[in-house]
């Protein structure tokens, strides 16, 4: 879920909803973009969050709500004890990054980056020059770009754009026919800004990257939240010997946030959803980015999902008409026989756990390809994966209604009641398969 306001200033609240069907296909719906013109406080946020819930039949179906950091939303994910609860990734990033560009080295690149690019960009003559001396000096054919202050990845993209364009850029500034030498003071970066820029875009690259690859609505993400994090922390932001001081600055002000919003260390965090999700991940499922302790309280956890799981939802869930076979109850007086242990025989969910886990993965097939295929072979876990792998890493779903919601509602129609914005999004973003039925003809 996520809010936002429209070009009229009326406040809205989308729910999105994602699944995984029967067919192990990923589907996301829009539930509904509603008016909220009342306080965007916690407890109303989850009072209307919870009522549309409520209408869409969906009470006791709910795993997870994911959304932004906001105070706000944090505090209605609190008081929504129904399902859990889990912090938008992308979003997370961005606050782990945010106090990178506030240190004053950093900051003061950045902005005089902007002050370089935004001198390219209103003069025609210049950017005409650039596009000549691209082509004379076989540098890319690519334009500057301007980084958006609520997006970090455009920051990264702004100075690895700069980086690219190093030799045509100071061409043109060091040209007295092209620019005056007071600008050229002003707009040229020094030699150790330069390679500053190159640095600190190599460091947040990989981060960029990240983001872009987690924003997708089409394959499993919850399961990578945590191979990502770890790998982050310990190959991509691990302070090397031919680190300068401001780039070691920036590798450890990055890992002590993700260490501090993740905690990838902490027993506590091997039950939580996410790490739950790259159990049920065959990429994942060994979680050799978790400790040894760890691994056993994941699977320990697992385990006890299984032993709650209610036998009427296994049933339905089965795909077959026939009942799971009841377990035979044993003659007394030979159980030591039959079990692995006479202390602590072990169960069918023990084993179907067991027999998971040393199953060999095809890292060649998505998650979801592979449990479509072994669904039978592994009744009780396929129902928790279908369930946590639905969770997506993100809020995108949400916040990716809000460009079609521009569009509906515009300058020229911002006078669209909320009821009828709800029903053109609804009908836009949601696909409905609609069977034509051949009219009635007499005889």
């Amino acid at each position: 879920m996520d809010t936002w306001t429209s070009t009229a200033t009326e406040s809205y609240i989308t729910v999105t909803e994602l699944q995984i069907t029967d067919n192990w296909e990923l589907k996301a719906n829009v539930l509904c973009t509603r008016a909220m013109p009342e306080r965007h406080t916690g407890d109303n946020i989850a009072n209307k969050l919870q009522s549309i819930v409520s209408e869409f039949e969906l009470d006791g179906k709910i795993d997870t709500c994911v959304h932004d950091n906001a105070r706000n939303m944090e505090c209605a994910g609190n008081k929504c004890l129904e399902w859990g609860d889990f912090g938008c990734f992308g979003h997370t990033l961005q606050l782990c990054i945010k106090p990178v560009f506030e240190l004053a080295s950093v900051a003061k690149l950045i902005q005089k980056c902007r002050k370089l690019v935004g001198h390219f960009k209103h003069s025609t003559t210049v950017t005409a020059e650039m596009r000549n001396r691209q082509k004379l000096l076989g540098v890319p054919e690519h334009e500057l770009v301007q980084d958006v202050v609520t997006r970090w990845n455009s920051t990264q993209a702004m100075l690895s754009r700069l980086v690219e364009q190093r030799r045509t850029l100071t061409d043109i500034l060091l040209d007295e026919k092209v620019t005056k030498k007071a600008d050229s003071a002003v707009f040229l970066p020094k030699g150790h800004e330069w390679e500053l820029m190159n640095d600190l875009s190599t460091v947040l690259m990989d981060l960029s990257n990240v983001t872009t690859y987690m924003c997708s609505e089409n394959s499993v993400s919850l399961s990578e939240v945590y191979p990502i994090v770890c790998g982050l922390i310990r190959r991509s932001l691990k302070v090397q010997d031919s680190d300068g001081v401001i780039i070691r600055k920036t590798k450890d002000v990055i890992s002590d946030e993700l260490n501090r919003r993740y905690q990838p260390n902490d027993k506590k965090t091997a039950c939580s959803t996410p790490v739950i999700a790259s159990l049920m991940d065959t990429r994942f499922k060994q979680l050799t980015f978790l400790s040894s302790e760890q691994r056993k309280t994941a699977e320990e956890f697992l385990e006890g999902l299984i032993d709650e799981m209610p036998l009427k939802r296994l049933t339905e869930t089965s795909g077959s008409d026939t009942p799971p076979p009841k377990r035979q109850r044993r003659p007394s007086g030979i159980d030591f026989l039959l079990s692995k242990s006479p202390d602590k025989p072990e169960s069918q969910d023990e084993l179907e756990l067991q027999s998971y886990l040393l199953d060999k993965s095809d890292f060649n097939k998505s998650p979801l390809e592979w449990w479509s295929e072994n669904e039978t072979k592994y009744p009780r876990l396929s129902i928790i994966a279908k369930r946590v792998l639905a969770v997506p890493a993100t809020s995108v779903p949400s916040e990716r209604i809000f460009s079609c919601a521009g569009l509906v509602v515009s300058k020229l129609r911002n006078r669209l009641s909320a009821e009828v914005v709800d029903q053109i999004i609804f009908l836009n973003k949601n696909k409905i398969k609609v069977t034509c039925i051949e009219p009635h003809t007499s005889d």
